[in-house]
């Protein structure tokens, strides 16, 4: 691959901890913070943490909590449109 064609914004990426991301994905999918820690074999205030980085630098509140579940805003299922299958296909690199 041509190095021209690569065009990453690298200070952007180094600005959101890709992690963020999977633990978006996997909140978004459980719909619970507990659940997600769980998951991700972490405590509950790691993803409360994780959150909180994602709500600030995306400027949304991303999930609602309701009763034991955390509903998605417009724009949390916007993201997850563009992040789940993104994780995917990294998934699929690093299985080789």
């Amino acid at each position: 691959m041509d190095g021209d064609a690569v065009r990453l914004r690298e200070g952007l990426l180094c600005e959101l901890d890709l992690n963020l991301l999977l633990t978006f994905a996997v909140l978004f999918r459980e719909g619970n913070v507990s659940r997600a820690a769980r998951c991700l074999s972490v405590g509950q205030p790691a993803v409360s943490n994780a959150l909180a980085k994602l709500r600030r630098h995306f400027n949304d509140p991303l999930f609602i909590r309701g009763y034991r579940t955390m509903h998605p805003t417009p724009r949390a299922i916007a993201l997850a449109n563009d992040i789940l299958p993104a994780l995917e296909r990294l998934q699929h690199i690093a299985m080789g």
